[in-house]
């Protein structure tokens, strides 16, 4: 509220009093829900108690959906009553929004008692209920709503909307992830599948080969053409494991014609295998950095990360419109913001495992880059250098 207006004067009275500006004004109960840029909350001044520049906002103690509750904290409020009554805590809201709604009421003249809604939700449909901003609007709580808050076919048909003032699309925001070498790297080609089956074979030629070898009467054995050199198992593990793995080493060649056609036969399908593990080996490696590149919300690739959607928002409402298999797999979020910090957490912590990898929302993308902003004045001072999808 503005204070009392003063003015000067020539007569005796010396100082005249107006009648307060905010007199005959109408005031309304507004709710919001922080998200940022749009809403952004912090504390009092640690100093004074109160905001400074600010718009104060109550943050209901009690989090029950109640009416009475909501109307009794805003009356203690007007009334006078701190955060000592106990039903409330007092934060400083700033952001677009807030700016918005400051010139709304200086234009039009009215004063507005501003709360954060108890469930911080924007509000679903279950049965014939709303949760959220929207309960608090189809049952009255509130005179009207100041957020990030979406335009749906739903709740078009429950509220009125004004004019939007900011237009956003859909988006897709996921942590660009970092992969450690490991020692097994070199396995990474192949699958555990693949890597037991060229085992496998290798052993089976080698013992083919072997007895091949060992009975015939051509070949390198203590009998037939009496030899001086045996071709034993160990020969031809020798000989299979040095044309798989490409080392020119000295081996026994066999005499008889049924090993030489499987020795034949068994490097020809090293050559295949080696040109098949160069080319996974290279995409690999030009993969291990390559930032993810999504499709749409079809792709099945996002079937295999942890998803991570706010309920009751816009675009879960699509999902469920686009019969994308996502509704049932996507983990709730309470809130925009927390979404962010899941998603940035994964990236610069690496403890995506309690995190979800990938977040839906209609206004992440704004979110995300305000944090970044953010992140690249402390990138400026020094700080942790963070990446960011």
């Amino acid at each position: 509220m503005r204070g009392r207006g003063v003015r000067v004067t020539s007569d005796c009275l010396g100082i005249v009093l107006f009648q307060s500006q905010t007199e005959g004004k109408k005031r309304y109960k507004v709710v919001t829900n922080p998200v940022q840029p749009f809403v952004m909350t912090e504390a009092p001044h640690s100093d004074y108690g109160t905001c400074l520049s600010d718009t104060p906002c109550l943050n209901l103690t009690n989090k029950n959906k109640s009416q009475e509750i909501v109307w009794q904290a805003i009356e203690a409020y007007e009334n006078g009553e701190g955060a000592e009554s106990g039903l409330f805590t007092i934060q400083c809201c700033r952001g677009l929004t807030i700016d918005l709604l400051n010139k709304l009421a200086a234009d039009l003249e009215f004063q507005f008692t501003l709360y954060i809604v108890q469930d911080e939700t924007y509000g679903q449909r279950n049965n014939d209920t709303w949760t959220g901003i929207m309960r608090d609007l189809t049952d009255n709580t509130a005179h009207f709503a100041v957020a990030a808050f979406s335009i749906t076919a739903q709740r078009e048909k429950a509220i009125d909307f004004s004019d939007p003032y900011f237009f956003s699309g859909f988006s897709i925001l996921y942590s660009d992830q970092t992969r450690e070498t490991s020692m097994l790297a070199f396995l990474e080609p192949f699958s555990t599948e693949v890597w037991f089956a060229i085992v496998v074979s290798a052993h089976i030629a080698a013992i083919c080969m072997a007895l091949f070898e060992w009975n015939s009467p051509f070949g390198l054995n203590p009998w037939g053409r009496k030899r001086n050199k045996n071709y034993s198992l160990a020969s031809g593990l020798t000989m299979v494991f040095s044309v798989l793995f490409g080392h020119t080493v000295k081996t026994k060649s066999p005499k008889a014609w049924p090993s030489k056609v499987m020795q034949n036969f068994w490097a020809s399908a090293a050559i295949f295998i080696i040109a098949s593990y160069t080319a996974n080996l290279a995409a690999f490696i030009a993969g291990k950095h390559a930032g993810i590149n999504y499709i749409d919300i079809q792709d099945p690739r996002l079937q295999s990360i942890k998803i991570g959607a706010l309920h009751g928002s816009a675009v879960h409402q699509m999902l469920k419109n686009a019969g994308s298999k996502l509704v049932d797999v996507a983990r709730p979020v309470p809130k925009t913001d927390v979404g962010i910090e899941w998603v940035m957490g994964c990236a610069q912590e690496a403890i995506c495992h309690r995190f979800p990898g990938l977040y839906l929302e209609s206004v992440a993308w704004i979110g995300l880059e305000y944090e970044k902003g953010r992140e690249e004045k402390k990138k400026e001072k020094g700080g942790q250098k963070a990446v960011f999808a």
